[in-house]
Order: C-alpha cells, then structure tokens, then sequence
C-alpha cells in the first residue's frame, strides 16, 4: 500500500477488513477492561516493544546542499510570508552555511525532543484481520490461555482515528522533510511501516492525535456494543476464565457469539 492510501477521508473512501481483531489476556493487569468497560487504550509509542515503531526518524543528514537552501526557504516562505524572494533566499543560504543538519549531536537532541512530544500526543491501537495466527495467540494471548476480540471495523473506527494496514521491509523507508515529502508521505513511512522482524502480526493499526498532551482517561475509548462481533476463547484457556469471560460479555456486551478456538481456526 503506498502512502496515498492511508486513510484521510470518510470511512466509505477506504478498503479495510470487515472484522479486525485484538489479542488478550485475561489475567494481564486491564485486558479484562477490553470487555468490562468495552474499553480500546490508544497507546503511546513509548511503550512499544518495538523500539523503532513511530521513530522512523526525518533524515535532514541526506539533504544535499542544494536541497538543505530549498528547506531553509520553505521554513521562511511559511513563517514570514510578506518576504520577497531575494529575502527568503539570502535567509536560507545564512542558515545552510550554519551546517546544523551535519551536526549528529543536535540532530540526535531534535529527533528525541520531536519523538518525546509525539509520544505526549499520539495513540496507538493495534489489530489484525486475522484471529488465527498462532504467534500472536502464543506471543499477545498467553500462548492460547486468553482471548481474541473480533470487532466490528466500520462501527470501530467511527470512535477513534484514521487507520491503515501496516507494511514491513527489509530496512525501513527513508523520510525527508518538506518541501520533499508531504505530511502523508511522512505519516505513514513512520506509523505504518514496521521491519520485517513483525511481519508475523499482520498489522492494521488506526491512529489518533491530541492536540496536547493526552491523559490516561482520553485514551481509554469506550465502544458501543454495537462495535463487538466476536469473542474468541483461546484453545488452552482455564475453565475459570471461560466462565469468567463468558459472563463479562454477557453483562457488559450482550449476545454476541463466544466461540472456541477450534471452531474458527480448524484446518
């Protein structure tokens, strides 16, 4: 999927999964919330396991010469726009000779500074269109003892922001700033692009973004029922759990179909 596809428009401009879905446990400290609460958390990159997830970082470093005047006249068309175009260019050529972009250490202090802000802001969720991948029940479902969440994607995402399939690669997309990317160019190259190393999870993610930094609170989104299709119970799940599970969907959900494991990924 190229970065165009990523979802900036209404929910009938795009092609996503009918059903995606979310694996639990049900004894890992708030998944039990994911029922109890028909709460999704929009998590923030900051505490992905994947250390690279949304840090694909700009590399202002590969700007040659000539493209580091043109971003500097970008920066000044933007903030001072009553300039003439003799300005701009002498404002870009200072600020080039200054060389900041061939500086690691201040590249590195801006890249964790931007990274930091983001982390304040952006959510997180993480999904898949497939309810029978075995890593993920070991890997996110403690190895088949816990639960898969199917939703309903078109009444899902009306309560939470944009989303896209996630791509993987060998070695991750290379980001330049404005003028030479866009902002979507830019988005997706760092939220839906994943090293190959996670391909396993086949990924569909959606996103959201605060304006300022967002609380606990604002990024626990609470679902209707309408938005549940499925509860999957995982093939080594207790008995306990069972009950446990089945009687939380019935009282926070409603009737929805609660089906084991071999029923839906049987070969």
């Amino acid at each position: 999927m190229s970065w165009s596809e990523v979802y900036r428009g209404s929910l009938e401009d795009i092609d996503f999964p009918e059903v995606v879905y979310k694996y639990r446990d049900w004894e890992y400290p708030y998944h039990d919330r994911f029922i109890k609460e028909r709460e999704v958390f929009m998590a923030s990159p900051n505490s992905f396991e994947d250390e690279k997830d949304c840090r694909n970082p700009i590399r202002y470093d590969l700007l040659t010469e000539k493209q580091t005047i043109q971003f500097y006249e970008h920066i000044s068309r933007r903030e001072y726009p009553d300039r003439s175009r003799q300005q701009h260019r002498k404002e870009a050529r200072i600020w080039a000779n200054k060389r900041l972009f061939k500086d690691s250490e201040k590249l590195e202090e801006y890249r964790n500074y931007y990274n930091k802000e983001h982390d304040l802001r952006q959510g997180v969720l993480s999904l898949t269109a497939e309810p029978c991948l075995l890593e993920m029940w070991n890997k996110y479902s403690n190895y088949g003892k816990g639960f898969c969440i199917g939703y309903n994607s078109k009444i899902m995402f009306k309560f939470l922001g944009g989303g896209a399939k996630v791509n993987y690669y060998d070695e991750l997309p290379i980001i330049l700033p404005k003028p030479f990317m866009n902002y979507y160019q830019k988005s997706h190259y760092q939220i839906f692009c994943k090293e190959r190393k996670w391909e396993f999870e086949r990924e569909y993610r959606t996103i959201s973004f605060w304006e300022n930094p967002a609380s606990i609170s604002e990024r626990q989104i609470t679902l209707p029922k309408e938005a549940f299709n499925k509860i999957i119970l995982g093939k080594n799940i207790a008995e306990k759990h069972r009950i446990e599970i089945t009687n939380a969907v019935k009282d926070n959900i409603g009737e929805i179909p609660i089906v084991d494991y071999e029923s839906v990924c049987s070969v």
